[in-house]
């Protein structure tokens, strides 16, 4: 089993020793195979891509946080408890009331499984953690959500689904500008192929989708505003295809400063959020 890991760990070792890289365990991380007697889940994760967990006061290196330059980055852990009482949901809690969006602007957290996606692949397994997670992500004004999981691309729409219950309540996600966008980007690459079947019609909370290789970048500009561009790869080259403009949910209903704006002005071909 490790010498699959130790292989793609030589062949992205130049990259990965220059840059820094903010790892989240997903399902093929999980790697439970009584059969061959591979009992300890995570193993072989764990042993190679070590996480800052400590510094955040968490009690695993599977969910965590960071503050990047002007981002606090929250990542969690789609497979690993986090119901009620459970202690990745008492430490994100926790996590939450510790942002400082004076020293970090940007709030962005990072999954494994999309809690929004219209692709047929994998289709509500984040169900669970959007009921669990979704009204603080709405609360404490979350920029941006980022997950995997799904080999394809799509970008949401402000919404959210925080009035529904099971008596009753709104039961489809509405238009909400105080929720974060969802990016699903899990289309770097894999050796499964794409998941090309996307459910039809596309619903109204989908943005943008397409089942192409890629990859996307994320430049935070200012306190208030940061451009957002993902680049199709299925030819080998980098080909702009999905961008628009951040807006920062914390400080866009502020008043701003002019020094904060002088050098923003979004260009017409880019959507604004």
């Amino acid at each position: 089993m490790g010498v699959r890991w130790d292989t793609y760990g030589r062949f992205a070792e130049r990259i990965q020793a220059y840059n820094p890289w903010i790892s989240t365990a997903g399902n093929h991380e999980i790697e439970y195979m009584p059969y061959m007697d591979e009992v300890d889940p995570f193993k072989q994760y764990l042993y190679r891509y070590p996480t800052p967990y400590a510094a955040s006061e968490s009690s695993s290196p599977l969910w965590y946080a960071v503050r990047r330059a002007s981002a606090h980055i929250i990542v969690l852990s789609s497979y690993s408890p986090f119901v009620k009482y459970t202690p990745q949901y008492k430490w994100l809690k926790a996590e939450f009331k510790k942002v400082n969006r004076w020293k970090t602007p940007w709030l962005i957290v990072v999954m494994h499984v999309p809690i929004y996606s219209s692709n047929s692949a994998h289709y509500m397994e984040g169900e669970s953690m959007r009921a669990a997670f979704e009204s603080w992500f709405v609360k404490y004004k979350v920029d941006v959500v980022f997950a995997g999981h799904v080999h394809a691309y799509e970008r949401s729409h402000r919404i959210s689904n925080i009035e529904y219950d099971v008596t009753g309540g709104v039961s489809c996600p509405v238009p909400d500008k105080s929720a974060p966008i969802y990016i699903t980007i899990g289309d770097g690459g894999n050796q499964e192929g794409l998941a090309s079947s996307f459910n039809d019609p596309q619903p109204d909370y989908s943005a943008f989708r397409e089942a192409s290789y890629g990859h996307s970048t994320l430049e935070l500009i200012n306190k208030t505003h940061a451009f957002y561009h993902w680049n199709r790869n299925d030819d080998g080259k980098k080909v702009a295809t999905d961008s628009f403009v951040l807006r920062n949910q914390y400080w866009k209903k502020r008043k701003l400063e002019e020094n904060d704006l002088h050098s923003i002005t979004p260009t017409p071909e880019l959507d604004a959020y």
